[in-house]
């Protein structure tokens, strides 16, 4: 009775929504796959991989890189990305389920250490969604070949060597500081137009006054 029920319920397999089921037959790809819900297959020969067909995120790992004039760049970022549906069975015969570590991160390393290098560093931040737009670009080419769809990219973080960094951020208490001084040259030189209008007022009330 039990082995009647295992072989009943091997009869069937139940692909999630937003899945795809991957057929082996003795551990071998078949051509065929399976949609969402219930399915039949031969119980003891035939085995069901599911693989997530949906768009979900995959965090890069922080690469280092240079700048045009050779100063360092560090990187991190975020993609989403799907499986072609309809390939499915290709990308697990040729590259298995862990393709985010086999082809993703390595395309991206590859991205960004040809890229990076092309930007002198104080163009970097100002063209960060020019530098995106390739990498999704870019990206999208490498990776079509084994049916991962680039949805989008995002840079998460973009960091400089401390020097450099100490550098922008003393340029911008600089900046803040005549800034400042500005405002405050501004406001005297407001004050100073004020005290000239009031005396002249004064001046005018006298004159009329005496002229009476």
């Amino acid at each position: 009775m039990i082995f009647v029920l295992i072989v009943i319920l091997g009869l069937f397999a139940i692909i999630p929504a937003g899945h795809r089921g991957v057929v082996l037959w003795w551990g071998n790809v078949e051509k065929r796959i399976m949609a969402e819900g219930f399915n039949f297959k031969m119980p003891i020969v035939e085995k069901v991989i599911k693989v997530d067909v949906r768009v979900r995120p995959h965090p890069f790992k922080e690469i280092d890189a240079s700048s045009k004039e050779y100063q360092m760049v560090k990187m991190t970022g975020m993609m989403n990305f799907h499986i072609d549906a309809a390939y499915v069975n290709d990308l697990y015969q040729r590259v298995g389920l862990d393709f985010a570590d086999k082809v993703i991160d390595p395309a991206f390393n590859d991205f960004v250490k040809e890229v990076v290098p092309t930007y002198p560093i104080t163009e970097i931040l100002p063209k960060r969604e020019e530098i995106r737009k390739r990498a999704i670009t870019k990206l999208g080419e490498n990776l079509a070949r084994y049916h991962i769809i680039v949805d989008d990219i995002y840079f998460a973080n973009i960091r400089f060597s401390p020097e450099y960094e100490g550098a922008i951020e003393a340029k911008r208490v600089a900046q803040q500081q005549v800034e400042t001084q500005r405002q405050i040259l501004a406001q005297r030189e407001i004050e100073a137009q004020q005290k000239v209008a009031t005396a002249k007022g004064e001046a005018e009330s006298i004159q009329v006054v005496a002229q009476g």
